[in-house]
């Protein structure tokens, strides 16, 4: 067993890795191969600071030629962020209430930067100082929830102040394109064999589909349609996380094996 200052170094290491786009598999060998150093290090009564220098980044140094860079990294960077807009957009477009605004562009930039860059970041610096702690846990849980309300809170804004109107049309082409654009993502998410992306944005705009169909193509205007949408929301979030709980003690009980 290593000790916990070793285990963090390792934690540590790997997130400043991922964070600087290096291969998964490169990684998870290295860790392996450090960790038996560290390991045999331990049981001599060596420190750790023998085998790793004592500094992340220093060691990273020493070993950054035999990690190239991920080649897609900056390729699937683009793709998600063109799938996070898509995420925003569609149901909207299927529902049939949407308007390109400043308020809209805003909206998603600021979801973005928090989404991708705060989570990021945050991950990364609270798991190198308290590791895999409870303290860890509810830091990162306390800011999952503000990035939900900060989305409910943003999704109110720009319902009721548009800003600066740039384009807009009217419910029937908003639907069409809608449709057009969740069946392109659907289709390019099972090209590249993502079927979990592929599923999200299905469930995400699963809400509007069925409440349009429902309510004979009304929209967020009619009480009926707002109550479906939302019942069907709900059943929603409670399947995706049913699955991501399924999913992590899965994923618990075959590692532990």
């Amino acid at each position: 067993m290593l000790s916990k200052e070793a285990e963090n170094f390792l934690l540590n290491l790997r997130l400043e890795l991922i964070s600087r786009g290096k291969n998964e598999k490169d990684i998870q060998e290295m860790e392996e191969e450090l960790r038996d150093h560290l390991t045999e290090a331990e049981a001599n009564g060596q420190r750790i600071e023998s085998i790793t220098g004592g500094s992340v980044k220093d060691y990273i140094r020493s070993i950054s030629q035999e990690l190239p860079r991920e080649k897609g990294l900056i390729k699937n960077g683009i793709l998600f962020i063109i799938y996070m807009l898509g995420v925003f957009t569609i149901p909207r477009l299927i529902s049939g209430d949407f308007e390109l605004n400043t308020s809209v562009i805003f909206y998603n930039l600021g979801i973005l930067a928090i989404g991708i860059l705060g989570t990021l970041l945050i991950v990364k610096n609270v798991a190198r100082r308290y590791g895999d702690s409870k303290k860890a846990y509810i830091i990162i849980g306390s800011f999952s929830m503000f990035f939900f309300l900060a989305m409910v809170g943003g999704q109110f804004i720009i319902r009721n102040y548009s800003g600066i109107i740039l384009a807009e049309s009217n419910p029937s082409v908003n639907l069409i394109i809608g449709a057009i654009l969740l069946s392109v993502f659907i289709v390019g998410a099972l090209i590249m064999k993502k079927w979990f992306f592929a599923a999200l944005i299905l469930l995400i705009s699963l809400p509007e589909i069925i409440a349009k169909i429902v309510t004979n193509g009304s929209g967020p205007q009619n009480e009926s349609y707002l109550i479906i949408s939302g019942i069907v929301l709900i059943i929603v979030n409670i399947i995706v996380i049913g699955f991501l709980i399924y999913s992590s003690k899965k994923e618990d009980k075959k590692t532990s094996n």
